[in-house]
């Protein structure tokens, strides 16, 4: 028999629901520039409800670094990736400003992990071959790498 799913209200995380098929933590909060944004909050094998705290602190820099980090990576990576590779031939290059425009962030991942402890992932639409991007951070909070997924 499956395991139920649990929930409990965090003072900065909100309302929270313990996933036991995925090992981790599901919300939705409000977007600083409007809309949702779903959030997973991975313990990894520590205890589940320790991490929160950590967890919020995460959360917290996430949401007030978000736009510094895909500034980071646009800078490092991702305008050279899509100018250079994805873009079709017939359309014009675009600048870090349009590209960052036609990112919608849907997703905050924040885990205990010492590599990978926060990653954002946004809906590319058509830009990256209808992959997903997701920047990641390492454990300085300091931009990493970029993934395209899906």
């Amino acid at each position: 028999m499956a395991e139920a799913s649990e929930h409990l209200t965090h003072p900065v995380l909100g309302t929270l629901e313990w996933l036991p098929e995925f090992s981790h933590w599901f919300a939705q909060r409000a977007r600083p520039s409007g809309g949702q944004l779903d959030v997973i909050i991975d313990p990894g094998e520590g205890d589940r409800f320790e991490f929160l705290s950590r967890a919020a602190e995460l959360f917290q820099w996430a949401m007030a670094n978000e736009r510094r980090v895909l500034a980071d990576a646009m800078q490092a990576e991702l305008l050279e990736l899509y100018n250079d590779t994805w873009r079709q031939k017939a359309e014009p290059e675009l600048s870090a400003d349009e590209l960052t425009a036609q990112l919608d962030w849907q997703l905050l991942s924040v885990s205990d992990s010492d590599v990978v402890p926060v990653e954002f992932s946004y809906d590319a639409g058509e830009l990256f071959g209808h992959h997903g991007v997701t920047v990641e951070v390492d454990e300085s909070l300091a931009f990493s790498d970029i993934n395209l997924r899906g």
